[in-house]
């Protein structure tokens, strides 16, 4: 089937008003026309994210932003901890790995969220400032981590909480400033309900500050240029220019909405889900689970590769799969964005058709 719906966790289904503000016509970004349209962007997600920080935006997907804040925020001499519990947090080590930097690592389960506890061991070990790299919602497994707790360690001990926030933003509440965290990364094809093509990353003053002493190569991620763009509402590189339109309406719809209604939406819809999951006799993966996505374990001897694809061929509803060690193993269901539980339901109900069928076949 060439036309479904998408249930994924990101790219998520985008409103046909903001698509519609996709296809505006291009022009050239060094007029003030584009200067007018970051600036107002960057004022509106500035709300969202809670953040007095500076944003740089990408053309790029949100790894991209990663990488921009691991070889800005480090240098060739530091010593990070990298916090996973799940394969976008395993991305920070391979970032890490990628600028020949060696991290200490702790390491959850699939599934599981990491213990402040185990952070703050190490810092008090450290007894000096570090960098602490970690996710806000694992896209992988659907985990939610205890970001808050994290930054207050962070603070604690004078370090830097850097904190992919991609598939949360939007869905899950995470004000970068009062949780202490020194650059948060996003993107646009999330809870932010736009296409792909931006990501961005919000910095905190400090750790701009210590941005200026990286001594790690780069040169499309150099912040140093980027800052000198970013005063005049500008990027250095060409930008994603019709995305921006497309993201700067995703943000509005949400600040319309208002901030607390739009993240109980989002609560509400998670629970909606799980259950229905539960209806099913099935469980979820998470032990703390985030809003903006569900991962649902698959009963014995059912393949959830088989499932997604008849649902597409039939139902026209794409979900994704478990990734790694857990494909096969899951069905991932964003419910992020530009969703409803009228909408959901349209998606559950020839899931659990399906997997009536398969059960009643093994």
């Amino acid at each position: 089937m060439d036309s479904y719906t998408l249930f994924t966790p990101g790219p998520i289904d985008v409103p046909d008003e903001i698509l519609k503000e996709t296809s505006k016509p291009i022009f050239y970004h060094r007029e003030e026309k584009f200067t007018e349209l970051l600036g107002k962007t960057a004022e509106k997600l500035k709300k969202v994210l809670y953040s007095k920080g500076r944003i740089f935006f990408f053309a790029s997907s949100g790894t991209g932003a990663m990488e921009a804040a691991c070889s800005n925020i480090l240098s060739s001499s530091d010593k990070p901890i990298v916090a996973i519990c799940g394969r976008f947090g395993e991305r920070w080590l391979e970032l890490c790995r990628a600028y020949n930097i060696k991290p200490v690592v702790i390491k959850e389960d699939y599934g599981k969220s990491i213990m402040p506890e185990k952070i703050e061991d190490i810092l008090k070990k450290k007894n000096k400032p570090t960098v602490l790299f970690t996710t806000l919602t694992e896209t992988s497994t659907g985990a939610l981590n205890n970001i808050k707790a994290l930054g207050e360690i962070s603070k604690r001990y004078n370090s830097y909480l850097v904190v992919d926030g991609v598939a949360g933003i939007g869905a899950d509440f995470c004000p970068q400033d009062d949780w202490h965290i020194d650059i948060l990364v996003g993107a646009s094809q999330k809870a932010l309900m736009s296409p792909p093509g931006i990501s961005f990353i919000s910095v905190s003053d400090r750790a701009f500050k210590k941005t200026k002493s990286s001594d790690l190569p780069r040169y499309y991620f150099n912040l140093e240029i980027y800052e000198k763009f970013r005063v005049k509402n500008q990027t250095p590189w060409t930008p994603a220019i019709t995305i921006f339109y497309g993201l700067k309406k995703g943000i509005e719809n949400i600040l319309d909405t208002g901030l607390d209604k739009n993240f109980d939406n989002h609560k509400k819809m998670a629970h909606y889900v799980r259950e229905r999951i539960k209806k099913m006799q099935l469980e979820i993966l998470p032990e703390n689970p985030s809003n903006a996505l569900t991962a649902m374990k698959m009963p014995k001897n059912i393949d959830s590769t088989v499932v997604i694809k008849e649902l597409k061929e039939k139902s026209g509803i794409l979900f994704a799969n478990g990734q790694g060690t857990l494909k096969g193993k899951i069905i991932r269901i964003g419910h992020m964005g530009n969703y409803s539980i009228v909408k959901l339901d349209r998606a559950l109900n020839p899931l659990e058709s399906v997997l009536n069928q398969q059960r009643r076949r093994k």
